[in-house]
C-alpha cells in the first residue's frame, strides 16, 4: 500500500519542541520546509561504515524540498554546527496540498546520499528495495509502478554521481536563509 505522508510529521514524532516553517520557491518550483528541533525525546542514529552516528537530535535541522514536478521528496539533514550529514530522497507518486499542509504518496524506494563529512567518504545508497518488492509481490502496486520507481531512482543516482542534482548543489543556502527568517 502506498504510504500517504504528512510532510510536517516526518522525523518529527519524538520532537517535543520545534520551529517549522514552509515557503514556496518560484526559482525551484518547490516548497521548502525548515524543521529545527529545539527538544526531542529520541536521538535518531544510523550505522555508517560500521559506526553508529547521529543523524537527527536536539539542535539539528531538516530542510525538506518538495519539488512539484519531480518524482521525489528530499530531506537535507544538518547537524547543530551547520554541517551537512545526508540527503534522503523518497521516491513518490505525487504531492498533494490539503488545508495548507503538504502530503506526498511514498512509493517505498529511497535513495540516500551521505556526505563526506558524515561518512568519511561520500556515497550513494539505494534502500528499502525489500518494501518495494514486497508491495509488488502482494499486488499493492503493478509492474508499471515498480519499474517507475527504479527508473526515478536510477535517474536520481545518475544526477548524484555527476554532481548535477539541483537540491544537493544548493548546499546550506536555504538552511541559512530560513534560519534567519
Amino acid at each position: 500500500m502506498i504510504k500517504h505522508k504528512r510532510l510536517n510529521d516526518v522525523y518529527m514524532r519524538e520532537v517535543t519542541k520545534s520551529i517549522i516553517k514552509t515557503k514556496y520557491s518560484e526559482e525551484l518550483n518547490a516548497y521548502i520546509t525548515y524543521k529545527h528541533s529545539l527538544d526531542t525525546t529520541f536521538t535518531c542514529k544510523v550505522y555508517v561504515n560500521g559506526k553508529r552516528k547521529t543523524v537527527f537530535d536536539k539542535g539539528y535541522t531538516i530542510i525538506e524540498y518538495s519539488p512539484l514536478y519531480e518524482k521525489y521528496n528530499v530531506r537535507l539533514f544538518i547537524d547543530d554546527k551547520g554541517n551537512i550529514l545526508q540527503y534522503y530522497f523518497d521516491i513518490i507518486k505525487n504531492f498533494e496540498i490539503e488545508n495548507d499542509e503538504i502530503y506526498y504518496n511514498d512509493l517505498y524506494l529511497d535513495v540516500i546520499y551521505r556526505s563526506e563529512y558524515f561518512a568519511g567518504t561520500s556515497f550513494i545508497e539505494l534502500v528499502d528495495e525489500n518494501e518495494l518488492i514486497d508491495s509488488y509481490k502482494n499486488k499493492e502496486i503493478d509492474s508499471r509502478t515498480f519499474d517507475y520507481c527504479y527508473n526515478v531512482a536510477e535517474k536520481l543516482m545518475d544526477e548524484l554521481v555527476k554532481g548535477t542534482n539541483r537540491f544537493v548543489n544548493r548546499g546550506i543556502k536555504d538552511y541559512l536563509e530560513m534560519k534567519e527568517e
